[in-house]
């Protein structure tokens, strides 16, 4: 493959997803906002929004799944920063919103807008299946409003959302900051972020389809190309620049004291480090594969 045949082929896989897909995601959306407010939970503090990667404009054409999150704003989970002395105590929440309930009330109103077709069965989200032509597959996302306060006197806060597994483990997601920040990147890279974003995620594709590689966590591209430096992503054509995205990732993923570092897009969370679900290895398999697909 020489360069001219590199740069069409990365012209095609840095495409967003298409008008017509646009318009079908953000049908999924309404029709989760719609069966909210046709449930028990109209009238319950919440928030209903877009995240991952359609939120931020890093998903690829005729990839055009859509992740909805449900988070309760009744009840506000929160912890302080270490460097906060003393630690923020507030009162604490003693009304009917445990995890276990609220995941069960979106279950049902999503149950009652999509039909039985939907897949309750996961750890976390809801599935809701595809309709072609129509909507996207669609994953429900029942969390909780957190907040983490950087000031004793609880005036500082950052946002986040608390999740919980049906085992009752929780993670906090930072889907404000990973937006924005995300959004910091592409700017100041003249977008390239978000296109060499898509353009990992499309050689992932490639290599799965093509059975070189075991399927990778989507997020996991992300992260590894928003820890490439500014002036590597943006510097030269797109063949020149995706090829010292390459060669800057493969560097880091040979060094533990460089991808121990990485973060994710959110800057709240290691994107390597204590991962459950990226890799290292999954890492270099995806950015290796990239690599011999380029011929470079």
């Amino acid at each position: 493959m020489n360069q001219q045949e590199r740069e069409e082929l990365l012209g095609k896989w840095i495409q967003p997803s298409s008008d017509d897909e646009v318009a079908q995601q953000e049908r999924a959306l309404r029709m989760v906002d719609q069966a909210l407010a046709a449930s028990p939970l109209a009238s319950v503090a919440k928030r209903v929004y877009a995240k991952g990667s359609y939120a931020n404009n890093t998903n690829v054409r005729r990839d055009s799944d859509i992740d909805i999150a449900v988070d309760c704003h009744e009840a506000i989970y929160y912890e302080s920063f270490p460097s906060v002395s003393p630690p923020v105590v507030l009162p604490q929440y003693t009304g009917e919103w445990t995890y276990e309930k609220w995941r069960k009330s979106v279950v049902e109103a999503v149950f009652a807008q999509f039909g039985d077709a939907v897949d309750s069965s996961g750890s976390i989200a809801l599935r809701v299946p595809e309709v072609a032509g129509s909507r996207p597959s669609i994953d429900v996302v029942p969390g909780f409003h957190f907040r983490k306060y950087s000031s004793a006197d609880a005036t500082s806060w950052y946002d986040g959302a608390k999740v919980y597994a049906k085992s009752g483990d929780s993670i906090v997601n930072w889907p404000a900051q990973q937006l924005s920040n995300g959004r910091e990147k592409n700017d100041r890279t003249h977008r390239r972020y978000k296109n060499f974003v898509r353009a990992l995620k499309s050689a992932e594709k490639g290599l799965v389809d093509d059975g070189v590689i075991g399927a990778k966590p989507s997020y996991m591209m992300e992260c590894l190309v928003y820890n490439v430096a500014d002036s590597t992503l943006s510097t030269g054509g797109l063949d020149t620049a995706f090829r010292a995205t390459l060669v800057e990732l493969w560097a880091g993923l040979s060094d533990a004291s460089i991808h121990d570092t990485w973060l994710e897009p959110n800057e709240r969370k290691w994107a390597l480090r204590g991962a459950q679900t990226r890799s290292v290895e999954d890492a270099r398999e995806v950015v290796i594969g990239a690599w011999r697909l380029l011929t470079y």
